[in-house]
């Protein structure tokens, strides 16, 4: 029996994985942050600092590899179910699925700042991380 729909493409599966790595590390601060609740100490502060600077060096690969997937193969699954969320609208200079790498890039990179200055408990930082993992597993089939 033939299946009308196209196989994924290595470059879906790239995009795939990079997903994949970004929720696993969220995941893992998020976890890590929950047993460190107290954000006094100097190395746990630090070390939630430097996973959430890794947070947002992934999703910049998350972002490029989706824009390379849309590039070579814009007819693999993950963008034909959603043309209008990979490709640019009327009257705008970038896709949602940028709009929506963006918007993590900068959430990320405010609580990075807040962290250093401990604004932020870090349950609520662990809330977030969970809450985007979840986006982009929804989002992104992962």
């Amino acid at each position: 029996m033939y299946n009308c729909e196209p196989a994924r493409s290595p470059w879906q599966k790239s995009f795939q994985m990079e997903c994949r790595i970004f929720v696993k590390q969220a995941e893992a601060l998020a976890n890590y942050t929950r047993k460190h609740p107290e954000n006094y100490d100097y190395e746990q502060n630090c070390n939630v600092h430097r996973g959430l600077i890794r947070l947002w060096s992934q999703i910049a690969r998350v972002k490029d590899t989706g824009l390379d997937m849309v590039a070579e193969t814009p007819r693999c699954p993950l963008v034909l179910k959603q043309r209008s969320y990979w490709f640019i609208r009327d009257l705008a200079d970038q896709t949602e699925f940028e709009d929506d790498c963006d918007e993590i890039e900068a959430r990320l990179e405010a609580l990075a700042v807040k962290v250093q200055t401990r604004e932020l408990e870090n349950l609520w930082i662990a809330g977030v991380l969970e809450s985007t993992a979840l986006h982009i597993q929804d989002k992104f089939h992962v």
